[in-house]
């Protein structure tokens, strides 16, 4: 699992209930990390370790059957550890020109990440042969970096796309209504509705606790 904001939280959940033997979560932030970890999660920080050569070990040498791209549009690369690719950093930039050209319009406020492909480059090179890549994190029309030669050679299928929320909303709706899981264990912060756009502009700095906000209207 390539990021543990919301979206990859919900992941693991999920495929501990579809009975995933392990999950493997990557992320740099400690509190989501955390939070992957007491869900049943082995946690890997990127800032802190190679994460395929990680990956890659603790499969005995194989690699993982599925990886799911939690992060999409937004991934950043490791800023410190061995990790780090510096040759890597100006193809990142450039990619970065080319998705936000309008970036930061408030200050520090809506800054995107600073390595567009970093998960799926990640993924596919983590994905043991024959594997399985999900893709779920988003990606605008633009963004056109994708390891394509490494992904055939390895005989991997990618599956991706946008939810189709009334294929699944019913089966999920059922889910938490029986008990099976409980969404209100990712929730991280309650703020009245007035704060909405403080609480946006938190979570858009991915200041620590804020992973999961729920908006409460005024009584």
């Amino acid at each position: 699992m390539f990021g543990c904001g919301p979206v990859g939280q919900f992941a693991i959940a999920s495929a501990k209930l579809q009975g995933a033997g392990r999950a493997l979560a990557i992320d740099s932030k400690i509190d989501r990390l955390s939070m992957a970890q007491v869900q049943g999660a082995e946690t890997i920080n990127f800032d802190q370790e190679d994460p395929v050569q990680t990956i890659v070990e603790l499969t005995g040498g194989i690699g993982v059957d599925r990886v799911i791209d939690a992060v999409g549009v937004d991934a950043e690369h490791p800023h410190s550890g061995p990790g780090r690719d510096k040759s890597q950093e100006k193809e990142f930039e450039k990619e970065v020109e080319q998705i936000a050209p309008n970036a930061r319009p408030k200050g520090d406020h809506w800054h995107p990440g600073d390595a567009p492909s970093q998960a799926l480059q990640w993924g596919v090179e983590a994905l043991a042969k024959a594997g399985t890549l999900g893709i779920i994190g988003v990606y605008p029309p633009v963004a056109r970096t994708f390891p394509i030669g490494m992904a055939m050679n390895k005989n991997l299928t990618v599956k991706m796309g946008n939810c189709h929320h009334r294929k699944y909303v019913p089966h999920l709706v059922g889910l938490v209504r029986s008990g099976v899981i409980d969404p209100v264990k990712i929730l991280t912060k309650v703020e009245p509705v007035s704060d909405a756009i403080a609480a946006y502009e938190a979570f858009d700095q991915r200041q620590p606790g804020w992973l999961k906000v729920k908006l409460e209207p005024a009584a």
